[in-house]
């Protein structure tokens, strides 16, 4: 296919509005695959891959080594000043963009470093260029760190590029691609939910602040609604929560909550379980745990043959793959991803 063609066919399946709104699920699911599965860019990283080279074997990422990592946007000796002016005080801090690229260069190259590659290679780009990063609904955007421009006008006015108008914009773009503030988990459930029959509560969410990849929770949230809205006729009521906890070990935790009212699986948990151990890709689940995978925990609790359990697909080594629940507690078909905060 010629180039033309190829821009041409890419136009069209981005922009056809006579697709049916399933064809327009299948065609996102399949954008957000290949946008997940892309090879990192830098042939030197040393960042673990969702995925091993056996595509059968399915390798669990530590949702808390990521947190640590995010954590980093708030260190002024880490990844702060991607995303924040300057501080005025030195001491080692960052004063200009090629100290702040060699101090996060050096962060991202590190080999003990264990995040998914979905979260290295948006910060990588962003810092790079070279290639388009993407913004929480999926917007192309391709400013990055040490372009020419940026660098000679830091270099004129000796201060941040978040102080030229021209270059927040952009910069607060990137940096709402990898922290939750208000009111963007609203946001992201509104747009999640558009063109669904399902009638959707939301509880709390403008309070949700937290560091994540929230393009891949956007693509989550409308991967879960999309699969609620195809059992509207069994009940359309939907509510979606933000909550604020604590672990076993005292660590803080923010937990977003998506609960089908009185839908409950209308399949066996083993035969869901045999089906995503024999392929780890299969189906709506295998598509959610392998985008959050190094996120966040992932449960899924409903009554399954009559009987309530708790599945939990992303799990601490300290979880069983299943455990039994109060019945009384189950309400319906319900998804809880939980992220940890340090």
């Amino acid at each position: 296919m010629e180039q033309k063609e190829l821009k041409e066919f890419l136009y069209f399946l981005t922009h056809n509005k006579n697709l049916t709104r399933t064809q327009q699920l299948k065609r996102d699911a399949l954008l957000a695959r290949d946008y997940l599965s892309e090879k990192v860019d830098s042939k030197n990283s040393n960042v673990n891959k969702e995925k091993s080279e056996n595509p059968k074997v399915f390798k669990a990422l530590s949702a808390l080594d990521t947190a640590h990592f995010l954590a980093l946007f708030n260190d002024p000796l880490g990844l702060k000043y991607l995303t924040h002016d300057f501080d005025p005080i030195s001491d080692g801090r960052p004063q200009s963009l090629e100290t702040l690229h060699s101090q996060v260069r050096e962060l991202l190259n590190k080999k003990d470093l264990t995040i998914p590659s979905s979260l290295w290679s948006p910060i990588n780009r962003y810092l790079e260029g070279g290639k388009k990063w993407y913004d929480t609904f999926g917007t192309e955007h391709s400013s990055y760190i040490v372009n020419p421009k940026w660098k000679n006008w830091c270099s004129q006015n000796k201060m941040h590029p978040i102080n030229n108008p021209d270059f927040a914009n952009e910069i607060l773009s990137f940096r709402s691609t990898v922290r939750l503030v208000s009111p963007l988990l609203k946001d992201i459930c509104d747009r999640a939910k558009k063109g669904f029959t399902i009638n959707v509560k939301e509880v709390k969410l403008e309070k949700a602040d937290f560091y994540t990849n929230t393009y891949i929770l956007y693509m989550v949230m409308k991967r879960i609604l999309s699969m609620m809205n195809r059992r509207a006729s069994i009940n359309p009521d939907v509510v979606v929560s933000y909550n604020r906890t604590t672990d076993a070990h005292g660590r803080m935790l923010r937990q977003i909550i998506i609960t089908q009212l009185g839908s409950y699986a209308d399949k066996s948990l083993e035969e869901l379980k045999t089906r995503l151990a024999n392929d780890p890709e299969a189906g709506d689940f295998g598509s959610i745990r392998n985008s959050l995978n190094g996120y966040c925990l992932w449960q899924v609790e409903s009554l399954w043959d009559g009987q309530p359990y708790r599945w939990n697909l992303l799990r601490t080594e300290e979880m069983p793959e299943a455990e039994e629940i109060n019945k009384d507690s189950v309400t319906g078909f319900t998804h809880i991803l939980t992220y940890y905060i340090v």
